[in-house]
C-alpha cells in the first residue's frame, strides 16, 4: 500500500511526512484552565478554554527535525480545548502552520480538528461541577445586587478568583437554589446538565511534512477521521495507514507526481520542478472569501512593492 515508486524505509528527509500527532484532553490530569487564552471566569465553563496535551506522536523523533511537544501542542490547538454540547455546531475544522528551525529548515503542519464525545466520567463530573459553581456564583451575585438581597449573608457571595473558596462557601440554601436554577436554565447558551446533555471536546489530528502538501494532507486526515467515526471498519487497521504515510510513502522527486493510498481512496500530489514556481497548494478562493477582493488587491500590491505586511486575526 506504499506510494508509487516508493522505497520502504529510508531517512526521514526522503519521506512524505515527518510526524503524526494527536492532541486532546488528558483524562489523567483532568481539566486545567488555559491561562494563555485570556478568558474571564465570568464565562460559562462550557465556553472557556482548557489546556490540551499531546496524547501521542509518531515517531518519537527524527534525525533532522526534533519534536517540540509544547510548540506542537500550542500550534495544533492554539485556543486550547473547546467543549461543546449537542446544541452547538460540531463541524470539523482545518488549519495549517509552519515551523522554522535555526538553520532555516521548514516543517509544515496540517491540523484536522473535530469534536469527540466525552466518555470519561471524571471529565463529565468536573464540567458539571464547574458549571454548578459558576451558576451559584452568578445567582448569588444577582441576588446581592437586587433589593431583596438584604436578607442574604455577605459570605454567600463567592469570589471569582478562587474556585476552592467558592466550593467551600456553598451552604444548604445555595445547594437547593442550585438544583432549581440549573434545571431552569436548560437550553440556555453555555448551559450544561450531565443528565440531559452530551458533552463533546475538541481533538486534533496533525501531520507534519517537509513540503507544503496541503491538499494531500487535508485529504488524508479527513479520511482518517471519517474512518474513526464510520460504522464500517476500513480494510486495514488505522495504525497501518499512519505507518504507511510515515515510513513507506516517499517524498516525490522534483517535477514528479505521487499517488498513494489513503484510508478511503487514492490521494495525489505534485511537486514542482526546478524551473517551476514554488509549490502553492493553498486555495486562493479561501483568501478572497476571507479578505475580500479589495483587500486582496491591496495585499498583492504591497507584496509586489516589497512593503511590510501584517495580518491580524482572532
Amino acid at each position: 500500500m506504499n506510494g508509487t515508486a516508493a522505497a520502504t524505509g529510508g531517512s526521514a528527509s526522503c519521506r512524505f511526512a515527518h510526524y503524526f500527532v494527536v492532541c486532546g484532553v488528558d483524562t489523567e490530569t483532568g481539566l486545567e484552565p488555559d491561562d494563555g487564552a485570556g478568558e474571564s471566569f465570568e464565562q460559562s465553563p462550557i465556553r472557556r478554554s482548557f489546556k490540551s496535551k499531546v496524547l501521542v506522536h509518531y515517531p518519537e523523533n527524527t534525525d533532522r527535525i526534533p519534536f517540540n511537544k509544547d510548540a506542537v501542542n500550542m500550534l495544533c490547538l492554539p485556543r486550547g480545548l473547546s467543549f461543546r454540547t449537542q446544541a452547538d455546531s460540531l463541524d470539523p475544522q482545518f488549519h495549517s502552520f509552519t515551523i522554522a528551525s535555526d538553520d532555516g529548515t521548514r516543517s509544515y503542519g496540517f491540523v484536522h480538528t473535530f469534536y469527540e464525545e466525552v466518555t470519561s466520567p471524571q471529565i463529565i463530573t468536573a464540567m458539571q461541577t464547574l458549571y454548578q459553581m459558576h451558576h451559584v456564583e452568578h445567582h448569588s451575585s444577582s441576588s446581592a445586587s437586587s433589593p431583596s438581597s438584604s436578607t442574604c449573608s455577605s459570605a454567600s457571595t463567592p469570589s471569582t478568583s478562587s474556585m476552592d473558596s467558592l466550593a467551600s462557601s456553598l451552604e444548604e440554601s445555595d445547594a437547593e437554589s442550585l438544583t432549581s436554577g440549573v434545571s431552569g436554565c436548560l437550553g440556555c447558551v453555555g448551559s450544561f446538565d450531565a443528565a440531559r446533555d452530551t458533552l463533546y471536546v475538541s481533538k486534533a489530528l496533525c501531520l507534519f511534512t517537509p513540503l507544503p502538501f496541503l491538499q494531500a494532507s487535508r485529504q488524508f486526515l479527513a479520511q482518517l477521521h471519517q474512518a474513526v467515526t464510520s460504522q464500517t471498519a476500513p480494510p486495514l487497521p488505522l495504525e497501518s495507514y499512519v505507518y504507511n504515510i510515515l515510513y513507506e510513502v516517499p517524498l516525490p522527486p522534483p517535477g514528479r507526481s505521487l499517488r498513494f493510498h489513503g484510508v478511503q481512496g487514492p490521494i495525489v500530489c505534485q511537486r514542482p520542478g526546478p524551473g517551476e514556481l514554488p509549490l502553492g497548494d493553498y486555495p486562493l478562493g479561501e483568501a478572497f472569501s476571507l479578505l475580500g477582493v479589495n483587500n486582496m488587491v491591496k495585499l498583492l500590491t504591497c507584496a509586489l512593492l516589497e512593503t511590510q505586511v501584517l495580518l491580524y486575526s482572532k
